[in-house]
């Protein structure tokens, strides 16, 4: 992704803005593209921009620029144009409405034209016949789909966008630098443990849900000596992206619990991409640590089935993305109102980064009032969006928390996300590593791993081990964890 803007943001330096305009049609189908320095326009057919070799067979003047830079254009506008958007179904949602800010600010109506209407532009034609066909559909169907005369699209305001990711890159670079190596963890820690290892998926009742609640048992066999790991997902995914987390905790005589939080997992993506469901309600923001407390009243009542010999008692939750918040919530961390809620319908705040589209659509639900819960003791949260929703909210943690941050995460980017929150969680107990190289997606691990670049790190804090810059918990054939600290 990073390699893609700054290809596309050489582009945009050049140029001001795109205009579309289809005098006399029902839809828009010339492109021109101003400079506003040189003072000169360039136009172009929609249809040139349906791939790259329909802008190389062109005979506009953005066709001709794009031969003159061999291919440069078609490359960049070829993944911009391909971007999949929210389904008509979804423009009432709070998670689509963000979205459509993004839209409204970067897409401006001609004088003397329709005021954009986001319904009417995603329910149309061509939109629903993508939807039909099962493919996504992508700011190419919305521009060819737009009905009116012309409209802008303002790319040049795109441009503090992409200048504020590579400040943020290098900023990171910078600390990066700065920070002290974690050291090569011993092969105790690295390797499997002497457990067996037995996996089951069973069901609880849950109060504040008309479903069960699944829950994924990944635990040594016999009666663990050691105190339980529950682990809580991301947006759109499942428990199985974690399972090499939990059979490495568990081989080590760890018991773990992994919750499918049904209002956010992959089956409800898929129910959401299918147009048979709505976008996780903002009401999700507050289920999900009330799954997690289901989970630990059935551990503590005896009623979870393949638990048995497992006290709810000394807890770790750890959670990844979304579920990084929820452990957040857990170990006490509150959604106090801050003035930085305000920025949610603007684009210019210097920590806006893409995960205040999730981060956002928790607000119309998120409350003051504390969900610690005292059987838990520690926490991970791996590359949690926190930096908004918990904005005024931080110094209420109060078990310990490992913060952990990918360099290279530009979903919740780790300056915004981690570096910044950090610095306002209470000082003592609370550790930040940040993962060189790390992304979004290759932190966590699936059960055919070896448990991943975290598993030795997770190891040592759910058992309730310290960590200074002279531990050794880095694997010496993956990537460098790096130990932060609070100004």
């Amino acid at each position: 992704m990073t390699s893609y803007l700054r290809r596309l943001g050489l582009s945009l330096v050049a140029g001001g803005a795109l205009t579309l305009g289809a005098p006399g049609a029902s839809a828009i189908e010339v492109l021109k593209l101003r400079f506003p320095v040189i003072d000169e326009t360039l136009t172009a057919r929609v249809s040139e921009l349906a791939s790259p070799d329909a802008l190389w067979a062109g005979t506009s003047d953005l066709a001709e620029l794009n031969r003159a830079t061999r291919g440069s254009y078609a490359r960049a506008l070829e993944q911009l144009l391909s971007m999949p958007l929210p389904k008509p179904k979804l423009s009432d949602s709070e998670m689509a409405q963000q979205v459509e800010v993004l839209l409204r600010r970067l897409i401006d109506v001609d004088p003397g034209d329709r005021k954009l209407d986001a319904a009417p532009v995603l329910a149309g034609l061509k939109l629903a016949r993508a939807q039909a066909q099962g493919r996504p559909i992508t700011l190419l169907d919305l521009l060819q789909a737009i009905p009116g005369e012309s409209v802008t699209i303002r790319l040049d305001r795109a441009i503090p966008i992409l200048q504020r990711i590579h400040a943020q890159e290098q900023a990171m670079e910078r600390v990066m630098g700065q920070l002290p190596k974690l050291g090569a963890a011993p092969a105790s820690l690295l390797q499997p443990g002497s457990f067996p290892i037995q996996t089951s998926v069973v069901k609880i009742p849950v109060n504040t849900s008309a479903e069960h609640l699944q829950i994924t048992v990944v635990r040594p066999q016999g009666v663990p000596s050691r105190p339980p790991v529950v682990i809580s997902h991301g947006l759109w995914d499942a428990p199985s992206s974690f399972l090499g987390w939990a059979q490495h905790l568990a081989s080590h005589g760890v018991p773990v619990f992994l919750a499918r939080h049904p209002g956010s997992d992959h089956s409800q993506q898929a129910a959401m991409l299918a147009g048979q469901a709505p976008p996780p309600d903002p009401k999700e923001f507050l289920r999900r640590p009330r799954d997690v407390k289901a989970l630990l009243d059935a551990l503590q009542a005896g009623t979870l089935p393949d638990a048995q010999g497992i006290r709810a008692e000394n807890v770790t939750v750890i959670g990844h993305s979304w579920g990084g918040t929820t452990a957040l919530q857990l170990g006490g961390a509150r959604s106090l109102p801050s003035p930085v809620w305000k920025e949610c319908d603007e684009l210019d705040h210097p920590n806006r980064n893409l995960s205040w589209v999730l981060q956002c659509t928790f607000l119309p639900a998120a409350t003051a009032d504390s969900m610690a819960d005292p059987r838990i003791t520690r926490v991970v949260a791996v590359s949690p969006p926190q930096g908004l929703v918990f904005a005024a909210g931080l110094a209420d943690l109060r078990i310990p928390v490992l913060l952990v941050s990918g360099s290279n995460d530009q979903v919740v980017p780790p300056t915004p996300e981690a570096l910044t929150p950090f610095a306002s969680y209470p000082r003592g107990p609370h550790r930040l590593v940040l993962v060189e190289g790390g992304s979004h997606f290759n932190l966590p691990a699936k059960a055919d791993s070896d448990g991943g670049p975290l598993r030795a790190l997770l190891l040592q804090w759910s058992q309730g081990q310290g960590l200074a810059a002279s531990t050794a918990v880095s694997d010496p054939k993956g990537m460098i964890l790096r130990l932060g600290s609070q100004p």
